[in-house]
């Protein structure tokens, strides 16, 4: 459901690219650090990255900091070959510590004001560690183009939360071809394209990283012995290769008698040993989180 309104977007953008959908494999991937002002506020680690991944005929042209451009196949003007050029994606990627969700922050970015809106809606945006899938963070995005017909450019603004009043912002903006004549790839008007090439862009944001551990889901299993559950971020997001501890209450303070890692699913099993009131505590880079206490162990009996 949170993806209907992009893959709306995504079949009328593409329809008219499928006669022509051979794979150039020239695809390019940015990876953007959080700014270290905006991480150090908000408390997020330091290996947390934003993920672009370039539609699959483009490649890097220029990339400078938190901006780039990639280019795409030629372009041609209908009826005269000898104008011509690339198609190109120009991005960047900021990040906004307003307040407002991800749809008053994506309509805030938006540059070309005076641009009529083509498309909006909420995206899910993929959140990976590694090669896993954890989860998903639900974003918003408003695409806009010039109010001419003739005209093929493009903005596309895509924003979702990384903390309280923290947005990552990514921006794309198609600008060649900049007409609907100008004809890529010999068979598709340049508005088709460019509006496709964008929104396959969007779709290929993603967050990399953990976030810090929030919630630290523990029961007993097995009568006891064990304790059993699962870390999660704040948007429910599996943490993964977290360091969870269970600790015994004991004398007014906690003993830690156990130990080990979250797998790919946030998820770890404990031994319990004597019956006795226990907690899990999960550590990632610096930060850490606290389960409920629970009773678990078996009688001595």
């Amino acid at each position: 459901m949170r993806r209907r309104a992009l893959l709306v977007g995504l079949i009328t953008g593409l329809a008219a690219l499928v006669a022509s959908s051979q794979i150039a494999g020239a695809q390019s991937v940015e990876r953007i650090q959080i700014s270290d002002a905006a991480r150090r506020e908000h408390k997020l680690p330091a290996g947390l990255l934003v993920e672009l991944a370039s539609p699959v005929e483009y490649e890097r042209q220029t990339v400078s900091g938190v901006t780039g451009r990639w280019a795409g196949p030629r372009w041609e003007e209908s009826g005269h070959p000898e104008n011509a050029g690339r198609a190109s994606l120009d991005w960047s990627v900021t990040f906004d510590q307003r307040q407002g969700d991800a749809e008053v922050v994506s309509q805030a970015n938006v540059v070309h004001t005076d641009w009529t809106r083509d498309q909006r809606g909420g995206l899910s945006v993929p959140h990976v560690v590694g090669n896993r899938n954890v989860g998903t963070i639900l974003g918003y995005y408003h695409m806009l183009s010039p109010a001419a017909a003739s005209d093929a450019r493009f903005e596309g603004v895509l924003a979702f939360p990384l903390d309280a009043n923290l947005h990552a912002v990514v921006r794309f903006e198609a600008l060649e071809p900049a007409a609907n004549s100008f004809i890529v790839k010999g068979t598709v008007a340049g508005k088709a394209w460019n509006r496709g090439q964008l929104l396959l862009a969007l779709s290929g944001v993603r967050l990399q990283g953990n976030l810090p551990p929030k919630i630290v889901a523990a029961r007993s299993v097995e009568r006891g012995r064990f304790v059993r559950g699962k870390v999660v971020d704040r948007f429910l997001d599996a943490v993964v290769g977290a360091r969870v501890s269970l600790e015994r209450s004991s004398g007014g303070s906690w003993a830690k008698v156990a130990g080990g890692k979250t797998d790919r699913r946030g998820l770890y099993t404990l031994r319990a040993k004597r019956r006795g009131t226990y907690r899990v505590t999960a550590r990632l880079a610096g930060f850490a989180a606290t389960s409920r206490e629970i009773r678990a162990g078996r009688s001595s009996k």
